[in-house]
């Protein structure tokens, strides 16, 4: 002990170990800390990253709605209106037909060319309203924006008008499936420039003259058997107007186009007598 008590008074002693001391204790804090402080790093910057990558992700998504919204609303800017005058057209003609003695008059009574007139026209109203709602559903299909209320709501009413014309809770010939009233209209659909559109009424009776389109010419026949019996197809003629209305105010709320006092829903049914 006589030469550890010499060395620690050659090394100053006791002031010496405690200094060594706190070295050791320094060295072992500072690499803790740094090795806390590494881990701490890396971990903020994997928190980082992920919500570096939701925030892009998040704006991704947005950027692809709001590129949606606006291919919907060019859609509905370009064929819109040509829809609400299809709605608007056919809603017309049911409520003459139920409601004012249209067949009672021009069919039943009237002469060779005006009855020619109400089968052919009538015939035409309904494959142009199946042509334009065609034209929209796939157009919006194509879109594919699910998440717009506007593009449900669209979807829900021209849906609920399929299901009016199909359904067999109604008799009467005026019966059309859902797989029909879409061949009927993409048959009445064609292309000019880049727009899809209608055909008009001169080129709908060349087909019907020449048979080109069966569905055409059975559409045609089912509507000169209903001017036969036309109070039979009231009930599914007025659902179906109701249901036509309901799309035009969803179309035109503002009424724009169509004064409220020319969409009016059909209240009581005339027999023509």
């Amino acid at each position: 002990m006589e030469w550890l008590e010499g060395a620690l008074a050659t090394l100053g002693g006791g002031t010496v170990l405690v200094g060594a001391t706190t070295a050791v204790v320094r060295y072992l804090l500072d690499r803790h800390v740094n090795r806390e402080m590494a881990v701490f790093k890396a971990e903020m910057a994997t928190e980082n990253a992920i919500v570096l990558e939701r925030l892009k992700a998040e704006i991704a998504q947005q950027g692809r709605l709001d590129e949606r919204r606006h291919e919907y609303a060019q859609v509905m800017r370009r064929y819109e209106g040509p829809l609400q005058h299809a709605v608007y057209d056919l809603q017309s003609r049911l409520y003459n037909v139920v409601s004012q003695g249209f067949i009672q008059t021009y069919y039943l009574k009237g002469d060779e060319h005006e009855k020619q007139y109400v089968v052919d026209n009538t015939a035409y109203v309904i494959a142009q309203y199946f042509a334009w709602s065609e034209i929209i559903r796939t157009e919006i299909h194509f879109i594919e924006c699910s998440t717009s209320g506007n593009t449900k709501a669209l979807t829900t009413l021209q849906n609920q008008i399929y299901s009016l014309w199909q359904t067999d809770a109604f008799r009467g010939p005026l019966r059309i499936w859902a797989g029909e009233q879409r061949a009927i209209g993409e048959s009445m659909v064609e292309e000019r420039g880049n727009r899809l559109t209608c055909i008009g009424y001169a080129r709908f009776l060349e087909l019907v003259e020449t048979e080109e389109v069966a569905l055409l010419n059975s559409l045609r026949s089912d509507v000169a058997s209903a001017c036969t019996d036309i109070v039979s197809c009231f009930p599914r003629l007025v659902a179906v107007q109701h249901a036509l209305i309901d799309l035009l105010c969803f179309l035109d709320p503002d009424s724009l186009r169509f004064p409220a006092d020319t969409r009016t829903y059909v209240g009581a049914v005339s027999d023509g007598s």
